[in-house]
């Protein structure tokens, strides 16, 4: 049996969180700045068909590793069998889905009617199956809280492949090879960093427990139906508007998901190994959950309603004149992005209780209405700046239900819940507050100094609301929690006094 050390385990994830963030942080940092210099060089098409090519890549990979990585961090007594069982797991599915997509290459690129698309289609087999075996490593650091070195190998990576590597061959004319390069470069990278670091065992067992797969077909469904409402909303708007549009939208959603993703993944890898060792105890796991909620809130909420004000600006700032069809519908994703971040921790929850059966109805469900969305608003004609409405209105759906069974499950008033939810509420109406009223002066303009100002004056506004608050603003179950960490550190103790802790 594989020893899992669960003392200390409030500090260990705790410290845990902190360099995902610090990690997440700064890869998402290094993603802002690399995704603005590769839409410069490469424009709209091009990024179209990379988009394309994340969604074979990604429905692939969730279907050669079949929930394996997921199973292992939820384990409560993780064995070398179990390790073994889904490494032969992954290699099988992996081998069958790569040559799948392999022999469909030329069928894929005349669905999206792009015969360039064959090649890198073709070379998305083999790039599946590697995905899926380095998932293996990675999820054994996860399950271990070895947070900072994932992290580090995560960040690296993705400087190097594609800071340099894609920018690289992106300038020298590769086109969309010049991005499936650095994502190939990118996989090896990690595959051998975490596997030298977690020697697990690399003799496979090809026959697997019912109880592991059964877990693992239930997770694979679960997320693959919130794969659906991320990820193949892309597949349908390449299809119906064009490839062209296809790359307004996918840069109007990787600029959204950059700040969403620092604020989601950190906490929800985190989240699972942590709750799934508290799961018997539901009054722990109903203050991890509010904690985590309205801390969330508190940092998202007021975030996307200022990015939503000031969509238009940046869009042109960064990604300069091509790309004015991404405007309305980065919109759109700063109103689904905290809805998205609030219901995948809610997913975590479920899925660390052993409700994923329950998680993976209410995902096909929302996948269904957004693919139902933005079909009928193809049928209607609506441009695409009108049809990505469809997808907070998904995501809205998925957060009502996550948190309905979330509750439930963990038996967590609602009364509890929004008061957890309020501050981040109270912060978002202050900061949109203040933007729309220093707009009214005669004097401002439309420019970017004005812009600036403007977003640094509402920033100023919520930082004042929320320390004036003294407190009052964040989450009860945060309070205790922080005001507890707090006092250990002379910096961490003037924080407290400066929130009222």
């Amino acid at each position: 049996m594989l020893a899992a050390d669960n003392s200390n385990l409030a500090q260990r994830s705790f410290a845990a969180v902190l360099w995902n963030y610090a990690g997440a942080a700064c890869r998402a940092l290094a993603q802002i700045g690399v995704q603005i210099v590769l839409a410069r060089l490469l424009g709209p098409q091009v990024y179209g068909q990379f988009a394309v090519v994340l969604v074979v890549l990604g429905f692939g990979w969730f279907l050669a590793e079949s929930g394996m990585g997921t199973a292992l961090v939820q384990m409560k007594d993780l064995t070398e069998d179990a390790v073994r069982q889904a490494l032969g797991g992954v290699i099988v599915q992996g081998s069958v889905i790569a040559l799948a997509v392999v022999l469909a290459a030329p069928m894929l690129a005349g669905l999206f009617g792009d015969p360039a698309l064959s090649g890198p289609f073709m070379a998305c087999g083999p790039l599946i199956l590697l995905q899926a075996l380095g998932n293996i490593s990675a999820s054994l650091m996860r399950r271990g809280f070895d947070m900072k070195r994932f992290q580090l190998i995560q960040l690296a990576a993705y400087v190097v492949c594609y800071g340099l590597i894609a920018i690289g061959l992106a300038m020298a004319g590769w086109g969309v090879w010049s991005l499936v390069v650095a994502f190939a470069c990118q996989s090896v990278a990690v595959l051998i960093a975490t596997y030298s670091i977690v020697r697990h065992p690399l003799k496979p067992l090809f026959g697997m427990d019912p109880s592991l797969r059964k877990f693992g077909v239930q997770v694979l469904v679960s997320t693959l139906a919130g794969w659906c409402i991320d990820n193949l909303d892309r597949a349908v708007v390449g299809r119906l508007w064009g490839v062209s549009s296809l790359g307004a939208y996918s840069a109007a959603q990787n600029l959204a998901r950059g700040p969403a993703t620092l604020l989601s993944h950190s906490v929800q890898s985190v989240t699972l190994a942590t709750a799934s060792r508290v799961q018997g105890d539901p009054e722990r796991l109903c203050r991890a959950f509010c904690s985590i909620t309205g801390g969330l809130a508190l940092a998202m909420l007021p975030a996307f309603a200022l990015l939503y004000s000031v969509a238009d600006t940046l869009i042109m700032v960064l990604y300069g004149a091509r790309w004015t069809e991404a405007v309305p519908i980065f919109r759109a994703f700063a109103v689904a992005m905290p809805l998205h971040v609030l219901s995948a921790v809610a997913g975590s929850f479920l899925w660390a209780t052993g409700a994923v059966s329950k998680e993976m109805v209410a995902q096909l469900l929302v996948a269904s209405v957004l693919l139902l969305c933005l079909g009928l608003a193809s049928l209607l004609g609506e441009p695409l700046a009108v049809a990505a409405w469809g997808v907070p209105l998904a995501y809205g759906l998925r957060c009502v239900l996550n948190y309905s069974l979330v509750a439930r499950s963990i038996r967590l008033p609602m009364r509890r819940l929004a008061r957890a939810m309020l501050g981040g509420v109270v912060l978002a109406g202050a900061g949109l507050l203040v933007w729309q009223a220093s707009a009214w002066p005669a004097w401002v303009h439309d420019s970017i100094v004005v812009t600036v100002a403007r977003l640094a004056l509402a920033g100023l506004a919520v930082l004042a609301v929320l320390t004036l608050s003294r407190g009052a603003l964040l989450p009860p179950d945060l309070r205790a929690a922080l005001g507890e960490r707090l006092k250990h550190s002379g910096v961490g103790r003037v924080a407290g006094r400066v929130l009222g802790l």
